[in-house]
């Protein structure tokens, strides 16, 4: 760990008795509605404020970035609250500062806490494109190395990712600028698995003018997790990772923070028997256990369905999807 990091970790402890006592002026239902907001599980009732954030804090492990993120989003909740006194959040602002972490707008907290977010979470990055892509383990300077590796339909994110990430940065880390773009523009539509995916996807870079502003940029295909079985193999009754997703249909990074949008055709939520579907609790019950796992990693997920998207016959409906997602994401 860095001299820097150090200084991180101990002004971390120092902001943690600081939300404690302030806590101790809310009421148990504030704190656990802020905790749960911000991704905590839910813990065990306490008799007493200070003991139920104790409780909070106990539930998950600090060494882990993902719990960091998740308490400096406790205290973006908190500043945000209109029944806590401007002296009382401008308190809160200035030991953040002073505990080395950054407080952007006097609201939202900016995670300097290690030197590439994007890196810790993605190591071997992050790969987008319909096929499954190839793996490599190679020994270099006495130790294994572990990266992803391009080819001609898979392409790789690395770094340089937060806290924004827009259309002219991809299109920057992958040599492109606004005049030599064209054609990545159009492999990127192209990367989209379903009529109904791609839909989509140009409904959102036409209305919100995404190549041109300076706003999230939806990622195709990406894979979030890899493994060596086949897709068969995974979903199998043996298999120990049979509910595992590991290609998003999109993803966005934004805020310093990533979501996950999902595109739910009818199998999603149904089973067909001969030529008919039915609906399936089964499967229901999947997606939303997909949901759940997703938001303990720390992903903001937002799903549709196709049944939505063909209604798009008129216009407006595809258009209030591409609004709602724009307001769940948190961009102008």
């Amino acid at each position: 760990m860095s001299k820097h990091q150090e200084i991180l970790k101990i002004g971390l402890n120092a902001l943690k008795i600081e939300i404690t006592n302030l806590c101790a002026y809310l009421s148990k239902w504030q704190i656990e509605q802020i905790f749960k907001q911000a991704g905590f599980p839910e813990t065990d009732d306490n008799p007493t404020r200070r003991g139920l954030v104790d409780n909070y804090y106990s539930s998950l492990d600090w060494n882990n970035q993902e719990t960091v993120q998740k308490f400096l989003k406790v205290i973006e909740i908190i500043l945000l609250l209109s029944d806590i006194r401007e002296e009382t959040k401008q308190y809160i602002r200035n030991v953040c500062k002073e505990c080395g972490f950054k407080v952007s707008n006097g609201h939202y907290i900016n995670n300097d806490f290690i030197p590439d977010l994007f890196i810790y979470q993605f190591p071997a990055g992050l790969p987008y494109g319909k096929n499954k892509p190839n793996f490599c383990i190679k020994a270099k300077n006495g130790k294994q190395t572990l990266s992803f590796e391009l080819t001609g339909e898979t392409s790789i994110i690395k770094k340089d990712v937060y806290p924004d990430f827009s259309y002219g940065k991809f299109a920057e880390a992958n040599g492109f600028n606004s005049v030599t773009d064209s054609n990545f523009r159009k492999a990127l539509a192209n990367m989209n698995q379903t009529k109904y995916e791609r839909d989509f996807f140009i409904a959102y870079a036409k209305k919100l003018r995404m190549a041109d502003r300076d706003i999230p940029v939806l990622i195709p295909q990406a894979w979030i997790q890899w493994h060596s079985l086949s897709k068969k193999n995974l979903r199998s009754n043996s298999s120990l990772y049979p509910d595992d997703l590991y290609r998003i249909d999109f993803v966005a990074f934004w805020n310093n923070k990533r979501f996950a949008i999902l595109i739910d055709d009818i199998s999603h939520y149904g089973i067909k028997n001969e030529k008919y579907w039915f609906a399936s609790e089964e499967s229901y019950s999947k997606r939303l256990k997909e949901d759940r796992k997703l938001s303990s990693e720390g992903w903001q997920v937002f799903r549709i369905s196709n049944w939505e998207l063909k209604q798009s016959n008129n216009s407006q409906i595809l258009d209030n999807i591409v609004v709602e997602l724009k307001n769940f994401i948190g961009f102008e």
